[in-house]
């Protein structure tokens, strides 16, 4: 018995953990290109670690380094989320953690 109350309070932990996220992901509608939206994604939710997840991942895909990654999606006429380039859709978006991360490293 103690073990079934301890699966259920387990499965309930994890599913009390997982909705917040869950519900988080239908804030943002990505349209027409979609490949790329990770990195949208890490600008609009100010998460530098995601964005450097985007990064690792496009190596060999966009270019043959991090670095020269951050540099293709941060170009002027790279990546555009809502029609704006990376950086200043950090700034639009008040993505103060990411926008200091992109500005410094590109």
């Amino acid at each position: 018995m103690k073990a079934i109350v301890k699966s259920i309070a387990a499965v309930l932990t994890v599913a009390a953990v997982s909705s917040p996220a869950l519900a988080a992901d239908k804030e943002y509608r990505f349209v027409g290109d979609t490949q790329f939206a990770g990195f949208c994604k890490a600008v609009a939710t100010n998460d530098v670690r995601a964005l450097r997840v985007n990064l690792s991942r496009n190596v060999g895909r966009i270019a043959a380094t991090e670095r020269e990654v951050l540099r293709m999606v941060t170009a002027e006429d790279g990546l555009t989320c809502n029609g704006e380039n990376l950086v200043d859709f950090s700034v639009k978006r008040d993505a103060s953690d990411v926008h200091e991360f992109l500005v410094s490293r590109s």
